[in-house]
């Protein structure tokens, strides 16, 4: 158990709250490593921080040029919408996907990549993983704003709906955040679950219909798509942005249930383990 300042011990509930207001203590410090990692990339470049906002336009403005003009292909399954370009619905699908298996992908090491703040000095462990996740759902803001930029300009027209969209980030951020809680607590007792999580990225991308309309998916396979919690993300980002509808109102409640749940679980679990972290190092 962990000690509270007045040098008693405290239960387990109380470890986990403590640890969430440790959020709002150390915000400061939050803030501190949001910022170097997102300026890491850029700062031995002329134009710096701006990339970050000029790099995402760049490449959803190619990949719709390319999509568009040069191959010719066309989403045509979209009832009442035969011009949707698939530029814009590659890049719409990807950005989800993108914060899902960065998270994801960094979790697993965060603990051990930063062994010498786990094992030398008395660290808000609970700040490696959330910092993380900031930084790539920030770096994929930036891409959501260029898309939205883009679509503007090649349709000419933008949904209402673009305003909804801080609610879905919000309930995204929890079920990638609960995910890497859980990966960083794998990943500091089991290193090697790192060579597993890669090829299982990997199909997930072709599980997930970023490349392909879920209308397309037979009857048979039609829980590929039901039970995966990326599907449900992909399709609220091109309702919102793309269509101008709401994403469906049950598939909203289950999935905000279930990132709620996957939170607390790998929540619970970090702060349970993250005392005997510095001994798996």
């Amino acid at each position: 158990m962990a000690t509270s300042v007045t040098g008693e011990k405290q239960s387990f509930p109380g470890e986990v709250f403590n640890s969430l207001a440790t959020f709002y203590r150390r915000r400061w410090l939050l803030w501190y490593f949001v910022q170097r990692q997102v300026t890491r990339n850029y700062r031995d470049s002329y134009l710096g921080f701006v990339w970050a906002v000029l790099g995402p336009l760049i490449w959803v403005f190619f990949i719709t040029l390319i999509f568009s003009k040069m191959l010719g292909i066309r989403d045509r399954a979209v009832t009442g919408d035969p011009d949707l370009n698939f530029g814009l619905y590659l890049y719409c699908g990807l950005l989800p996907f993108l914060a899902w298996s960065e998270s994801l992908s960094k979790g697993i090491n965060c603990i051990r990549a930063s062994s010498g703040l786990v094992q030398k000095v008395i660290f808000p462990l609970e700040l490696l993983p959330l910092s993380q996740t900031f930084t790539s759902l920030i770096d994929k803001f930036f891409g959501v704003g260029a898309l939205i930029v883009v679509t503007f300009i090649w349709t000419g027209r933008l949904h209402w709906t673009v305003v909804l969209l801080p609610l879905l980030v919000v309930v995204q951020m929890l079920f990638i955040l609960g995910l890497a809680y859980l990966m960083s607590f794998i990943g500091t007792y089991v290193p090697d679950v790192g060579e597993i999580l890669r090829p299982f990225i990997r199909g997930m991308f072709f599980f997930t219909p970023i490349l392909w309309p879920t209308g397309r998916v037979p009857e048979s396979l039609s829980f590929l798509v039901d039970l995966n919690p990326l599907a449900y993300l992909v399709k609220s980002y091109r309702a919102l942005i793309l269509y101008g509808e709401l994403p469906n109102l049950m598939a909203s409640l289950y999935f905000t249930l279930f990132a709620v749940a996957v939170f607390i679980v790998g929540f619970v679990l970090f702060v349970r383990f993250k005392p005997y972290f510095a001994d798996q190092l």
